[in-house]
């Protein structure tokens, strides 16, 4: 019994989580990778996730640290941070970090003039 109420419970918070926006199909599809094989898989892929994020936000943290920031060392890494975003469907982070992308490209043009940052997420 409590287990179908921790099941509807997480049902509806997941449907939330969608129709707030903040995660998309790629994450419905994402748990249906969950089995009776491998109960976890979803849980795992999260934490990779997770943990991923913490690093990449760990270097950049380093570079805005330094005394001359180099906008475009930012930006490969927030395009890092895009690409597993789109990949386990957080919605809302992709576009936080398609947002900082813009920024960083601005102050790129800020700094140097007229020469553009030219990024290719999907080089990354």
């Amino acid at each position: 019994m409590a287990l179908i109420i921790l099941n509807e419970l997480l049902e509806k918070y997941t449907k939330s989580l969608f129709d707030e926006g903040i995660v998309n199909d790629q994450f419905c599809q994402i748990q249906a990778l969950k089995s009776e094989e491998q109960p976890d898989a979803v849980v795992r892929l999260i934490d990779t996730y997770i943990l991923d994020v913490e690093r990449i936000l760990s270097n950049l943290k380093s570079y805005i640290d330094l005394p001359d920031v180099d906008f475009s060392k930012l930006a490969v890494e927030i395009c890092k941070i895009e690409e597993k975003s789109l990949q386990i469907g957080a919605e809302h982070m992709k576009i936080a970090c398609a947002n900082l992308i813009l920024a960083c490209d601005q102050k790129h043009k800020d700094k140097y003039g007229s020469l553009s940052l030219m990024l290719d997420c999907s080089s990354v």
